[in-house]
């Protein structure tokens, strides 16, 4: 099947998938396996998903569902040929839906309702550090009727989670009441409950804005969420997170796109919800995570050339005062936690009302964006990693106690 040649209707699932699916009847425990150009990495975790279903699951039923995003390279073919303990069924499929990450993650609930699973583990394919025990650890919460979403605490690099640290956590914990670190980690334990909720929502996303609506989504219907793993975190794309012509550009689009229409879609919940539901306190680490390279010269002048393209709009968006401390930050001027809260927030009160700009409006937040990621460089250059989470801590505060006035201006 060719990459514009979807099948929206899971009735329309090639001839195999639903033969096969008929002969497996129904299943416990679903591994789904996200991925594109993986060829590198998926037998590892195949792997380990593997290894780690047939320890700690071995009477249970379990499957692991690989949906592919259209590979050039040899994904499939090795996803195909590899053979998992006796007792776990396979499924290999290209997505059934066009787009990104979401795409593939709508194909493996789909597989998931059709086998009546109770669990289902949402991973990546370039997923380097995970181990066996994740499987149980993803799993066993939700299997014994514990929690409905399993969300890992991964230990990053100060500089890694650019988006989740500046901007997805901090907008989440004000808006939801729901205090998970890494709303966007990228690998999830989901109920049953939960993904027939996720399946027929009207905002479901085929891109990256699947890991922040998975979350939201959990929190707005009061379910039962957990962190996890607790783990370092190291997969094949992170270097390229730093990127910004790369990765994190587009991946920027989608989430925060998908946050804001989310905030609208939500609007009477978190403009009324009780106080938030408190986390754990999380223990300070002492392992060492893999460094992340940040090249603050030429973010600045990236920025640089963003800000000009994207002055107009800003300017209209803006209130004067935090136009000025954005130009400042060509000056070397540091953006800080309180007017980066602010101008998030009148971002998402002009997106909602001028849905025909949303393209330039993200986009030119995208640019703020990463002059707040400067000057929190600046600030967190000399702190190890328990200094620099203090600071995202703070930050994540000022979101809360500017809710007022988000609610304001929406």
């Amino acid at each position: 099947m060719k990459a514009n040649n979807f099948k929206n209707d899971f009735n329309e699932f090639s001839y195999h998938i639903s033969k096969k699916l008929d002969e497996i009847d129904n299943v416990d425990i679903l591994v789904g396996i996200s991925c594109k150009n993986v060829g590198n990495t998926i037998l590892h975790v195949l792997n380990t998903v593997s290894e780690g279903l047939h320890k700690y699951f071995s009477e249970y039923r379990k499957i692991i569902v690989v949906s592919d995003g259209f590979s050039s390279d040899r994904t499939v073919e090795l996803a195909k040929i590899f053979q998992p303990y006796n007792g776990i069924e396979k499924i290999v499929t290209e997505d059934f839906v066009e787009g990104g990450k979401g795409a593939g993650v709508k194909t493996i609930l789909d597989i998931a309702s059709r086998l009546n699973a109770k669990v289902v583990v949402l991973l990546d394919g370039d997923l380097l550090s995970i181990k066996p025990e994740w499987i149980y650890e993803f799993s066993s919460p939700i299997l014994y009727g514990r929690a409905d979403l399993i969300v890992p605490y991964y230990i990053r690099d100060k500089y890694d989670g650019v988006i989740t640290n500046n901007l997805a956590y901090p907008f989440t914990r004000a808006l939801y009441g729901i205090d998970i670190r890494q709303p966007i980690a990228g690998e999830y334990g989901i109920s049953k409950e939960l993904y027939e909720d996720l399946r027929k929502h009207p905002l479901f996303p085929y891109d990256f804005g699947i890991d922040i609506f998975i979350v939201t989504t959990a929190a707005v219907n009061k379910m039962e969420v957990r962190e996890g793993i607790f783990s370092l975190k190291i997969h094949e794309s992170t270097t390229r997170y730093v990127e910004p012509e790369t990765l994190i550009v587009p991946m920027f689009r989608q989430v925060t796109g998908e946050m804001f229409e989310l905030a609208e879609y939500y609007e009477d919940f978190w403009k009324n919800r009780e106080d938030g539901r408190k986390m754990p306190s999380r223990e300070f680490f002492c392992q060492k995570p893999i460094s992340v390279n940040v090249n603050i010269d030429k973010i600045k002048k990236y920025f640089s050339n963003e800000l000009l393209s994207s002055k107009k709009i800003i300017k209209k968006i803006l209130p004067e005062e935090l136009f000025r401390k954005v130009e400042g930050i060509s000056k070397n001027k540091i953006f800080d936690s309180e007017s980066w809260a602010e101008t998030v927030y009148n971002f998402a009160s002009y997106y909602k009302k001028n849905k025909s700009e949303k393209s330039k409006i993200l986009d030119a937040l995208k640019t703020i964006w990463l002059g707040r990621f400067i000057g929190y460089v600046i600030e967190t250059e000399n702190m190890d990693l328990n200094e620099a989470e203090a600071v995202i801590q703070n930050q994540a505060k000022i979101f809360e106690e500017k809710l007022d006035y988000f609610i304001s201006i929406y």
